[in-house]
């Protein structure tokens, strides 16, 4: 079904494109007609851009994605999914970029503030997304789903100590979040894998040493 709305998007495009080649051939173009063909090319790229990624072809969604915000009234929307196309593709370098840009021009938005702590996280800046995580919590200490990205971020950082602390909030404050036992699991996984058991051998293991008798030495 995507493949067809996909396929549909590419076709209605093409025929917009053909109708507009025959219209410059054969005709004079009518007051602001040019600006609607534009703005329906568009809205084409922007319907492509989607497809692609609901199809995971992150690249295209953002090459069509960067040719639809060269329409002023999709500029806002299309840099938005650009960002996420960018974060979903891993490239956090590029993703960042976006977010914070999308955050001057909107600095309390939640959405944009968690995504850039989550994009700092991924790309190793561990000191910048605690920040983030931190001021989020402190800001909204009623939202669960930031108290898990935050124990998120101390697993994949292996900080043992944080995630014990940041799970023991999260279990008191929201005893009936559904994802407490997976947590509990990759704690225990860390844990293990930090601090391994020493394995000590029983006694009943471990051979007998026999005793050497003292030799005998001559008085002589």
């Amino acid at each position: 079904m995507k493949k067809y709305r996909f396929f549909s998007a590419v076709f209605v495009f093409s025929a917009i494109f053909s109708f507009s080649s025959c219209q410059s051939e054969y005709s004079f173009r009518v007051p602001g007609e040019s600006e609607i063909i534009t703005t329906n090319i568009s809205l084409e790229y922007f319907a492509i851009a989607d497809e692609y990624l609901n199809l995971k072809n992150y690249q295209k969604a953002v090459q069509y994605y960067k040719l639809a915000m060269k329409n002023k009234s999709l500029n806002a929307a299309a840099y938005y999914k650009l960002a996420r196309s960018y974060a979903l593709a891993k490239d956090y370098e590029s993703a960042e970029k976006c977010y914070t840009k999308l955050l001057s021009v909107d600095p309390e938005n939640k959405d944009l503030q968690i995504s850039l702590a989550y994009i700092k996280g991924m790309s190793g800046k561990t000191e910048e997304a605690t920040r983030l995580y931190k001021e989020l919590i402190e800001k909204f200490p009623n939202d669960s789903s930031l108290l898990e990205n935050y124990l998120t971020l101390l697993l994949f950082s292996e900080n043992l100590e944080e995630s014990e602390k940041q799970y023991q909030i999260l279990s008191e404050k929201f005893p009936d979040n559904a994802n407490l036992q997976s947590l509990s699991d990759k704690i225990e996984k860390l844990r293990e894998k930090l601090q391994p058991k020493e394995e000590t051998e029983s006694p009943a293991d471990t051979p007998e040493t026999p005793v050497k008798e003292p030799e005998k030495t001559s008085n002589l």
